[in-house]
């Protein structure tokens, strides 16, 4: 005899529907909050960021899509046009660009055809270069094409360049200065602060 699943009452109160919530896997009521956050009014920025930043991350491609823009103020229906055709001309980082984006094929599934990704490569580098072409203040460093290809895989072509424009211009501004100076002054915070939130690790890394 089959047992009859538990339902919430139709009337249900707000305790009840917590309680709910509470007794679902971690994954499944992640999704809910994830969710809740982003059909609220306004969008609760302070939930998704949590979210981000928590154990399992934002879960799928589906929710990054959609979750992205909004801790980013981007957009969707106001994209950047894809890269010209001229965007590779003349630029100073193309060289360095093209050695670092031919090293990444690691960075795309194992089950991807090469000619999907190699296509994806060439995609790659065109939006590293539009990106640096439209902010000429900002300049390239080894391993910023594997951030990029992060949001590339997951989001497409048009959006990552609004995404790496408004990354680029701030959090990852002090990295793209004409000298490694600013990089430099913030790496010697790294071992201190890995020290305080893993010692395990910390005491690894200085083996």
């Amino acid at each position: 005899m089959k047992k009859a699943r538990k339902r919430l009452p139709a009337n249900g109160s707000q305790a009840s529907v917590r309680k709910h919530e509470e007794q679902l896997p971690w994954k499944k009521q992640k999704l809910v909050e994830i969710h809740q956050a982003l059909n609220s009014d306004p969008v609760d920025i302070e939930t998704l960021r949590r979210a981000a930043v928590s154990e399992g991350g934002l879960l799928t491609d589906d929710i990054r899509r959609k979750v992205w823009p909004k801790l980013l103020s981007i957009n969707v229906y106001n994209l950047p046009a894809k890269p010209s055709k001229d965007v590779r001309e003349d630029h100073k980082d193309y060289r360095q660009v093209v050695l670092d984006v031919k090293r990444s094929s690691r960075r795309f599934p194992k089950s991807m055809r090469v000619d999907e990704r190699e296509v994806l490569q060439e995609q790659l580098i065109d939006i590293i270069l539009d990106v640096l072409r439209r902010n000429p203040q900002l300049h390239y460093y080894q391993g910023y094409h594997d951030i990029v290809v992060t949001f590339q895989l997951a989001v497409g072509q048009k959006m990552t360049i609004a995404i790496m424009e408004k990354l680029s211009s701030h959090h990852l501004r002090d990295f793209m200065d004409p000298t490694m100076d600013s990089t430099k002054h913030i790496l010697n915070y790294l071992m201190p602060i890995l020290k305080r939130v893993d010692r395990e690790l910390h005491d690894f890394m200085i083996r």
